[in-house]
């Protein structure tokens, strides 16, 4: 889904921030989130499933109305663009994180191994650029698929010029690919993936967990890599304390492999375990978070099959 509005209305936005705060910022966003919000049905529909499916899996309860915290979710998604480009303009620092399982990289890093960080669009993952603060040697790659949203994350690039969190475009992940990827973990480097989109050419790759209690595909890919790389796998997110007069995150991190293996004879038995973990522990942090799980497309859209849409109307 490609990205609407023109980069001076970002600009415009952001510098709502950098002059006079948050407080205004959400009042300049406002109108803004209420135009997307009323005119994307697609995204909008696709909030309110997922919302419905962390109701009815008995671990959110919405405080007015579905449309309305379907509205605020739409709220959330606005302000955790700003936090983006906060985060690469440095207005961000270790003291408004707190660090959960970070020993982890400390080990790697020490022992000059590189990893595979698997993320999401849950909460902020722009700020694992803090862990590259709280270890100077530590250079982060993250590999996205940014075409859908250029004007963004060129903002992010020229804010972030000092940064050592790189941004790799990748459509299609080839043997050229790899071999850089290899080289890159070779030196100590760690890789950040998400894993809570199927891929761009479609849904060859995928692999089918339960996710809020409904069956859906998630991509192989990040869990492939990891096993022709065979590095360990970390999972990580970040998430934003709504409970916190002032902006602060809490980044958790955690093994989920040594090393993944995939037997020829049992690879599609064995990713789907390494899947479902994944789905679990995405699941864990969505109901610690709720409004911050910013996939607003149909999720649940199983992928070569004629299952019957259950998206809530509108």
């Amino acid at each position: 889904m490609g990205e609407a509005g023109a980069t001076a209305g970002m600009k415009f936005l952001f510098w709502v921030y950098r002059w006079f705060g948050r407080i205004p910022f959400r009042i300049a966003l406002f109108p803004v989130i209420v135009y997307f919000f009323a005119g994307r049905r697609t995204a909008r529909q696709a909030s309110l499933q997922y919302l419905q499916y962390l109701r009815t899996s008995g671990c959110y309860q919405p405080r007015y109305g579905r449309l309305y915290d379907s509205f605020r979710h739409f709220l959330s998604f606005g302000e955790s663009l700003l936090d983006k480009l906060a985060v690469w303009q440095g207005d961000i620092g270790l003291n408004a994180i707190r660090f959960h399982g970070h020993e982890w990289v400390d080990r790697l890093a020490q022992e000059g191994r590189g990893a595979l960080l698997i993320g999401s669009h849950l909460g902020n993952l722009e700020i694992c650029r803090a862990l590259a603060q709280l270890n100077t040697n530590l250079t982060m790659n993250v590999l996205m698929h940014n075409a859908h949203a250029a004007k963004f994350n060129s903002m992010l690039k020229k804010a972030g010029s000092n940064s050592q969190m790189n941004i790799i475009q990748v459509t299609e992940m080839g043997p050229a690919t790899a071999i850089m990827l290899q080289e890159k973990l070779d030196r100590g480097e760690f890789i950040v993936i998400a894993g809570d989109r199927i891929p761009v050419s479609g849904g060859k790759n995928t692999t089918r967990a339960n996710f809020l209690g409904h069956p859906c595909d998630f991509p192989s890919g990040p869990f492939i890599l990891a096993s022709i790389l065979r590095c360990p796998m970390l999972s990580i997110f970040c998430l934003r304390d709504s409970n916190s007069r002032k902006p602060r995150w809490d980044l958790h991190m955690d093994l989920l492999a040594e090393q993944i293996i995939l037997p020829r004879a049992r690879r599609q038995q064995e990713l789907g375990v390494y899947v479902q973990q994944w789905a679990d522990s995405l699941t864990h942090f969505c109901r610690l978070a709720p409004l911050q799980w910013y996939n607003f497309y149909p999720f649940w859209h199983l992928q070569n099959t004629d299952a019957e849409s259950t998206s809530p109307k509108p």
